[in-house]
């Protein structure tokens, strides 16, 4: 291939279409500077600040009216521990409460909620005591109490609950004790510096809902949380009827590694290459056998963590069980446990939560039209806690029809406008006497994620040629206008963390050329493709449906990589199937997405190797046994400084690897009916709180 024609070639036509249209943008902001006319051919005014609007009314908050808002993705569920999506989180919000909330001023820390004030925490950082407010009652009127923050806990650990994703953040908690009706206390095996963040943030379930048949009573925490290992002391137990106790634990280990020995090497080793002899000896030996070989790691691990399972329940397990066990005992408690998680997984509250916590209530939900919460003009913190009758999700699945519906005033908030719609279709005088527009920007960023399981992206210089080859400087600049900035790091570019040193990937298809052919890439049959071996450099990109930005860079840069010889096709899929289908299960060769996160961050969920196993969230399958080291050592950190240091060590590793190519955390560009009041932004998800907005009396449109 000739690199001077790749050098000199005029821009293809997609890219064409989109200088010239930047080139009319530009236009437009140049008269932000020259004063002219609201609604002129070249001029931009963004009319009213929210602060100026809100300074409109002097008089107290009042009740009443409704907030319809857009959106976008409609969320498969409303469950706190299943739901992932963002949109799922932004409603769960307003129903269910959380031992501690943020507060909703500088330094955005931590402040009770449920809890009556924050827990006492030993000097170990080990203990977390909370006291649960009596006052505090669920949507039915029944009252929450220490056994629900139990129950949360135990729900979230079992497992069979289909929250992966999630689970990484408990896994130092080892007990939890009821004290009494309101006092519960937390014993971690280790300190870590988000215990208070995690163990108070999870949102509490009711009990009385979620496990009516009481199929946990009776169970541990630490039962529930390894309760898998009660089936397979069960499976051996019902196999080897006089089995001796020491040989359980070991035996139990054996059946499962002879069940998942072959999937989890993906075929590379078979249980019949392991020596058949006694129970305690064969596991010797399998073990042996397994740390001989290197693609064993998995099975190895599957049988270590067989084993630690199976013989922590046997510690749980009375006295006057041992030392002949009974399997129906083990096999009821497997079976009670399973049972709960399958329950849980479908459970009819997971769509329709009709019993929360929060300052709203739920209300109904049609499927692809809306989801409707109602205050709960019950709550238990009293009034004065949320003032709008009814907040309304609209789903609408694209921009367009969603700036025509608040035009229409069919909707009241969109919470995000496009570029284009922001700067020139929203910029009418009639528009801004009737709408509030405000940009926030919140700790959030988009990515290419490029499969690094995949053989074509399996190696770094590779990924770091595909990151010269991405378009997101010019994209920022030229099509996002200044509404996002470019990142190169998976942590806040604003938080105390992140690394301002890190090299920056620019569009270079020079240095991106000279990558590829390091990584062995070439044309060899001169057919426009590069081939590497026997493989040729095609692959798909998945992106969610009715993203414009990802529209964007995926046009862009399925043309850019057709001039150096990369063969790339798009597919775009529906949110729940893009999500389910393809990203927890790791099946996909590229895909552009975006992760929203708190601000103090923890990197254990998206970027540790124990995350890209299954379902967890680490779908790119980045495996670092370093990066797994200094985020461990950080997780039980308390030295700000120290935490800092392995942080930046990480990302320096990250940005070195380029598992994502990191490209923007762009702003919200939101608009409103100016008839609310009492609206602020702020620097963490979503961005705004509806339980603060209302409409003075004399405004209100929905009665």
């Amino acid at each position: 291939m000739n690199l001077n024609k790749i050098v000199i070639a005029a821009p293809n036509n997609l890219f064409l279409l989109f200088l010239l249209f930047l080139l009319f943008l530009l236009f437009i902001l140049n008269s932000l500077f020259t004063g002219c006319n609201v609604g002129g051919a070249g001029a931009f005014v963004p009319g009213d600040s929210p602060a100026e609007n809100n300074a409109l009314y002097t008089g107290e908050p009042v009740t009443g009216d409704w907030v319809i808002m857009n959106m976008l993705d409609e969320p498969e569920q409303l469950n706190p521990q299943t739901s992932s999506s963002a949109s799922a989180t932004y409603i769960k919000n307003y129903i269910y409460d959380a031992l501690i909330t943020t507060r909703r001023e500088p330094p955005y820390d931590e402040e009770p909620l449920l809890a009556d004030g924050l827990p006492d925490v030993s000097d170990d950082h080990l203990v977390y005591r909370w006291k649960i407010r009596k006052e505090a009652r669920w949507h039915d009127g029944k009252p929450l109490t220490a056994y629900d923050v139990e129950f949360t806990m135990k729900s979230m650990m079992n497992p069979f609950v289909d929250n992966l994703p999630s689970k990484p953040y408990y896994s130092e908690l080892d007990s939890v004790i009821v004290e009494d009706a309101h006092t519960v206390t937390m014993y971690c095996s280790k300190p870590y510096f988000m215990h208070l963040e995690f163990l108070g943030g999870n949102y509490i379930m009711p009990k009385h809902v979620f496990d009516p048949e009481g199929l946990l009573d009776g169970l541990t925490y630490y039962q529930v949380r390894y309760g898998s290992g009660f089936g397979r002391i069960a499976d051996y137990l019902e196999a080897n009827p006089s089995a001796k106790l020491i040989d359980i634990a070991s035996g139990a280990a054996l059946l499962a590694l002879e069940k998942g020995i072959e999937s989890s090497t993906e075929g590379k080793v078979k249980w019949d290459e392991i020596e058949k002899a006694s129970a305690s000896k064969i596991f010797d030996k399998a073990k042996e056998y397994l740390q001989s070989r290197p693609e064993a790691a998995p099975a190895l691990r599957l049988l270590n963590d067989a084993y630690n399972s199976a013989e922590r329940m046997l510690n749980t397990v009375p006295n006057s069980q041992l030392p002949t066990p009974n399997p129906k005992l083990f096999r009821d408690y497997a079976t009670r446990i399973q049972k709960y998680g399958e329950q849980f997984n479908a459970h009819p509250a997971n769509r329709l939560p009709m019993v929360g916590s929060g300052a709203y209530k739920f209300d109904h939900w049609t499927t692809g039209q809306e989801i409707v919460l109602a205050r709960n003009e019950d709550y238990w913190q009293g009034p004065g806690h949320a003032w709008l009758d009814k907040i309304v999700f609209r789903v609408l699945t694209d921009y367009t029809a969603s700036l025509v519906a608040l035009k229409n005033g069919e909707i009241d908030f969109m919470e995000n406008l496009q570029t284009i719609q922001f700067l020139t279709m929203t910029n009418r005088e009639k528009f801004l006497n009737n709408y509030i527009k405000a940009t926030f920007l919140i700790p959030t960023y988009s990515y290419i994620g490029w499969q690094n399981s995949n053989p074509i992206f399996k190696d770094k210089t590779t990924r770091q040629a595909m990151s010269h080859l991405v378009r997101k400087h010019e994209i920022a600049e030229k099509i996002q206008f200044g509404f996002s900035e470019v990142v190169e790091s998976p942590f806040y570019k604003y938080g105390y963390d992140f690394d301002t040193t890190l090299k920056s990937f620019k569009f270079d298809v020079l240095e991106a050329q000279r990558l590829l052919a390091e990584a062995g890439w070439k044309d060899v049959d001169d057919d426009g493709v590069l081939e590497r071996d026997t493989l040729e450099f095609r692959f798909e990109l998945i992106l969610p449906s009715g993203s414009p930005l990802g529209d964007q860079v995926a046009s862009v840069l399925r043309e850019d990589l057709a001039m150096v010889g990369i063969d790339m096709t798009i597919r775009r899929l529906e949110w729940s199937v893009f999500i389910n289908n393809y990203i927890r299960n790791h099946k996909f060769d590229a895909c552009f997405l975006s992760w929203v996160m708190g601000l103090k961050q923890d990197p254990k969920q998206i970027w540790h190797s124990d995350a890209a196993k299954g379902r967890g969230s680490n779908a790119v399958e980045f495996k670092n046994a370093v990066c797994d080291s200094l985020i461990d050592l950080a997780r039980t950190e308390f030295d700000r400084d120290k935490r800092r240091d392995y942080y930046q060590q990480f990302q320096k590793i990250v940005n070195d690897e380029q598992p994502y190519t990191f490209m923007f955390s762009t702003k919200f560009k939101p608009a409103y009916d100016r008839r609310y009041k009492g609206v602020k932004w702020y620097p963490f998800r979503p961005g705004y709180q509806l339980d603060e907005w209302f409409v003075p009396k004399a405004e209100q449109k929905q009665k």
